[in-house]
């Protein structure tokens, strides 16, 4: 995807299903919770995990640095050119809204909620020391454990109120997709780009592989530009 390319939220639906998800906040736990955790695809809130290791996506909220007063675009690019979700319009997937919008949550509580519709099984909080457990922050995680319905772990802090510890042995059931998101995936399909392919503004080259609405695509599936991988 181009930096200059907005897409929907709903692209990233069970993108991951079934993977473990971490989320890195900004706490001074975050180093020595790292160090514990073996997961599938990191999330930096804002530029903290960023400014750690290589990261797979991060969430952002904010338009502007509340510390150093930078714009939030630049501030993190400075750390990773990894996609950002963000309601703002220079991020790659855009949150036009979220459980009970139009509250403004922090960065760290709407990561959970995307890990969430990935597919995060589980998710893995570190750094999440809330503010030394500020009683905002935490009312934010508390009101949104309703809207994240996914299994959740802790490796430390505050968020052991609310969530089990993390573990790195621990083993989990096969995971479901929520019935809710399947029925809503059940009109994608995975394809691999055989000829060239315009999608969405943008001429995506050969062996690239999508998931795309069926029905957009169904004339280069039929003329074979496109190469079904599943379904």
């Amino acid at each position: 995807m181009k930096f200059d390319q907005v897409a929907p939220l709903s692209d990233l639906i069970m993108a991951h299903a079934g993977k473990s998800i971490c989320i890195m906040g900004g706490g001074k736990s975050l180093d020595d919770d790292l160090k514990q955790i073996d997961a599938d695809v990191y999330i930096s809130v804002n530029e903290h995990g960023a400014k750690r290791r290589k990261v797979d996506y991060i969430v952002c909220m904010d338009n502007i640095h509340t510390g150093n007063k930078a714009w939030m675009r630049d501030w993190l690019r400075q750390y990773s050119d990894a996609p950002v979700i963000s309601p703002w319009h220079w991020g790659q997937y855009q949150i036009c809204r979220w459980p009970d919008y139009p509250y403004l949550f922090n960065s760290g509580v709407i990561a959970s909620w995307v890990a969430y519709l990935m597919g995060a099984h589980p998710i893995i909080y570190a750094g999440f020391d809330c503010y030394n457990g500020d009683k905002r922050i935490m009312q934010m995680h508390e009101k949104f454990i309703k809207h994240n319905k996914c299994e959740n772990r802790v490796v430390s802090g505050c968020l052991t109120k609310y969530f089990k510890q993390y573990d790195k042995a621990e083993k989990f059931n096969d995971f479901v997709i929520p019935q809710i998101f399947g029925e809503a995936l059940e009109g994608q399909v995975k394809v691999k780009v055989v000829a060239p392919f315009e999608y969405r503004g943008y001429q995506w080259p050969i062996g690239t592989v999508l998931t795309v609405s069926a029905h957009e695509v169904r004339l280069q599936i039929k003329h074979k530009s496109l190469e079904i991988l599943n379904g």
